[in-house]
């Protein structure tokens, strides 16, 4: 008698459970109760899920919802403004079954790089008698206004209010030119030209120059960086045979020309690859520049243009490339230069690149890391490896090193307390969020800096101070990431790229930020846009910014 209990008991359970839960279809998808009222945007994109991508010079705006409307619910229950109030009175509203166009009328446009929201209450209905409980928002944000191609010269009424931003040009010496050993050459016409578009688009309000423009590290081992044979025997010389590089001196002449500019303000943050270059030499180059280095931190310098951005080149927080004044007294150079001047080796015996030692004590993962960028270097360009004891590295006087070097001397200057001092080298060089030793300051290195962006400047705590915007340079990416929370873009990382001739790197050159800050616009949205500056197909050799990513932040 238990037993048939039992079983009839059984039955029912297994028989509610099929038939009280809700129905899914055979895909797994569950089926909409009556109730589940919804709208999109169709025609829209939708961005990281919070808000819709609308062009600016769109006439029209489109929802559509899953039922159809009761249309005399419609016009009392749904709304669009922006930051001023309400928009009603520029629009229209057409309903036909279940879709609302909002229609712009002639007088009206949107702004660009603007937010609106479209607001649906509660007594919306559909013919069914459905709707909102609450009140629905839907977020809208124009695409800023694309820029010009570069034949367009801006009119009086342009209205400058962008800031540019690149970096890593990387230019060399004459010697460098003619034996193969620099990254900047195939891209010169294109950088002319951009900084020319600077000046006659009257888009722009700041250039700023995220580091590495002149390159005093890329010079093979066995050529001395100072040499009186080439009127080279100081720091300021190798910058001024840079400048004065036929190549490069084109350049140096239109950025002169963008300084002298009184509506164009040009601002410099020193990189890694030209982190013994002054305020006085740049001056010296490029009379009127303002100089956003720290005099505190050598070879180091940050740019806020506004309380919510910052600016640098990115080498602060990378381990083998940051200043290091603590190794040796009174010396910068860090462990990546000596790699540099064995990849130049590379580039000027070898060629293009192959596409696709004793140890001391006491520095485990600096030694590691060494061994693997070496060894990764002479790999890269099928090149024989040279006498490790060999004093075959020239100096010249380079930051005070007369003497040479050999690599096996270099690997065990710094390992012999690079490790240790880095606690004090990064308070040193006012690293706002001090990182452990190594893993992640040598990671910083090899990645997009990403990272290093939401640990000193994103995430609170740890980081002091927080910023919306984080532009860098120095890893060659160029790249937008959104830092998203709570349903919110709440900060956006950007790197500028670079403008390397294209076989040199294994991403998109020539490569710009455009940063729309709401301060200059009125808007609440600050906006970054990436950008690659080429030959627009059938021009003739026009250029054209080619947009490449595009995020926006409130403010």
């Amino acid at each position: 008698m238990k037993k048939s209990f039992i079983i009839p008991l059984f039955l029912i359970i297994i028989f509610s459970i099929l038939f009280t839960q809700p129905s899914c279809n055979r895909y797994g998808d569950a089926i909409k109760v009556v109730n589940d009222f919804t709208v999109i945007m169709a025609r829209h994109k939708q961005i990281h899920n919070i808000y819709y991508r609308v062009n600016p010079l769109d006439r029209s705006l489109e929802l559509e919802f899953n039922e159809a409307l009761n249309q005399s619910t419609v016009e009392d229950n749904l709304s669009f403004y922006d930051k001023s109030g309400t928009l009603e009175t520029n629009y229209n509203i057409e309903i036909s079954g279940n879709k609302i166009m909002i229609l712009f009328k002639d007088s009206f446009q949107l702004n660009d790089g603007w937010q609106y929201f479209i607001e649906i209450s509660p007594g919306l209905r559909s013919e069914n008698g459905n709707g909102f409980s609450v009140n629905t928002v839907l977020e809208l944000r124009t695409l800023a206004h694309k820029l010009t191609p570069s034949g367009l010269i801006g009119t009086d009424s342009t209205e400058r209010n962008l800031i540019a931003c690149i970096s890593d040009i990387h230019m060399g010496d004459e010697r460098a030119t003619n034996n193969n050993y620099c990254w900047f050459e195939k891209n010169k016409d294109a950088l002319e030209n951009f900084l020319d578009y600077v000046i006659i688009s009257r888009q722009f309000k700041k250039l700023v120059i995220l580091g590495d423009l002149f390159d005093e590290w890329l010079v093979p081992y066995t050529i001395s960086p100072f040499d009186p044979d080439y009127g080279i025997s100081t720091t300021r010389d190798y910058f001024m045979a840079v400048a004065t590089n036929p190549v490069n001196s084109i350049i140096i002449e239109k950025l002169n020309a963008v300084v002298t500019d009184p509506e164009i303000e040009l601002v410099y943050v020193p990189g890694n690859h030209d982190m013994l270059m002054s305020r006085e030499i740049m001056n010296e180059i490029i009379p009127g520049i303002t100089w956003a280095g720290v005099d505190e931190t050598p070879g180091l310098g940050v740019y806020s243009p506004f309380d919510e951005i910052i600016m640098e080149h990115g080498h602060r927080y990378d381990f083998f490339n940051c200043p290091q004044p603590l190794v040796n007294p009174d010396h910068q150079l860090p462990p990546g230069y000596f790699i540099s001047r064995l990849y130049a080796q590379g580039m000027m015996d070898q060629g293009n690149p192959l596409k696709s030692t004793t140890k001391t004590s006491g520095s485990f993962e600096f030694e590691t890391a060494w061994t693997v960028a070496y060894l990764y270097t002479i790999a890269h360009f099928g090149m024989q490896q040279p006498q490790l004891d060999s004093s075959n590295i020239l100096m010249g006087g380079i930051d005070g090193y007369s003497t040479p070097f050999s690599f096996d001397g270099a690997e065990q200057m710094y390992a012999a307390n690079i490790e240790d001092n880095w606690p004090a080298t990064q308070s040193q060089n006012k690293v706002p969020v001090s990182t452990e030793c190594c893993f992640h300051a040598i990671w910083n290195g090899h990645s997009d800096l990403f990272g290093a962006a939401t640990t000193e400047y994103i995430l609170q705590p740890p980081a002091p101070k927080t910023y919306k915007i984080i532009a860098f340079g120095h890893t060659h990416r160029p790249e937008i990431k959104a830092w998203l929370s709570a349903g919110e873009v709440l900060n956006i990382y950007a790197n500028s790229g670079s403008w390397i001739d294209e076989g040199a790197s294994d991403y998109k050159v020539r490569t710009f930020l455009s940063i729309k800050p709401a301060a200059w616009t009125g808007s609440k949205l600050d906006v970054v846009n990436l950008y690659q500056y080429n030959i627009d197909n059938g021009s003739g050799g026009t250029y054209k910014p080619v947009l490449l990513a595009e995020e926006s932040v409130v403010i």
